[in-house]
């Protein structure tokens, strides 16, 4: 059956419209003894978003993907931002105070902050062609306010924040609420993210298609959807 005209297209925001400051990571990092370039710690992440996937994609309901960020002192899971020290070679005694420096910093200051210069741009733009614009992202109650400090609320209906509602991706019901705010449906929308157990294959449970931000163009595994290195590229594969 072929799906209706594109009227809506909803965002993850982490390392989708916002990014991770790797220049200040690093500048942590450089603090604990462990100098590493942003663009090594860029390449590094990887690594921890195929291990994401690979814990999500078998029991995608076990697990709050927030808790998954940090490790916890008494826990022997590894940890996204883990997961990529040890990428970086950091050692496993050295790694603890690293982690507790970024989530402190998290806390006060939200660590996925910098906006690439033409991201309101495309926003608008897509705008222009008809197109509702929402935001769907697993965060901790925060992402609007960063979504306003970062100059972008404006371009958005609605956001939809797991924390404030109670549901995280994959969930087909985060998806589903998203879409009642803007009065669409899923065969006429679509989710742009960066991870795929959470977004690609979360949007997809909840009937929409889904695009894969892969910024370096090294994501793991076989992706079996369309991606993107950045947001610009939206315009033209939606042309």
């Amino acid at each position: 059956m072929p799906r209706r005209p594109l009227r809506a297209v909803l965002f993850d925001a982490g390392n989708t419209l916002m990014h991770l400051d790797y220049e200040f990571i690093a500048g942590v990092l450089a603090e604990h003894g462990y100098p590493r370039a942003p663009l090594d710690l860029r390449i590094a992440e990887y690594t921890a978003k195929a291990a994401l996937d690979q814990h999500m994609m078998p029991r995608p309901d076990t697990q709050r993907v927030e808790a998954l960020l940090w490790r916890e002192e008494q826990s022997t899971r590894p940890s996204y931002f883990g997961i990529t020290m040890h990428t970086l070679g950091i050692p496993e005694a050295a790694m603890q105070p690293i982690l507790d420096a970024l989530q402190a910093h998290n806390r006060e200051r939200c660590l996925w902050r910098v906006v690439e210069p033409d991201t309101i741009g495309v926003l608008e733009t897509l705008r222009a062609r008809g197109l509702e614009l929402a935001v769907i992202s697993n965060a901790d109650g925060r992402v609007e306010a960063d979504l306003e400090r970062a100059g972008l609320r404006a371009q958005f209906t609605t956001v939809v924040d797991s924390h404030v509602v109670g549901v995280e991706k994959p969930h087909a019901a985060i998806f589903n609420l998203g879409l009642e705010r803007i009065q669409a449906t899923p065969d006429t929308a679509m989710y742009v993210g960066d991870v795929y157990s959470i977004d690609v294959l979360g949007a997809r449970g909840a009937g929409l298609d889904a695009v894969l931000i892969d910024t370096l163009d090294r994501y793991p595994g076989s992706i079996d959807c369309p991606r993107i290195s950045r947001l610009a590229e939206l315009l033209e594969l939606l042309a």
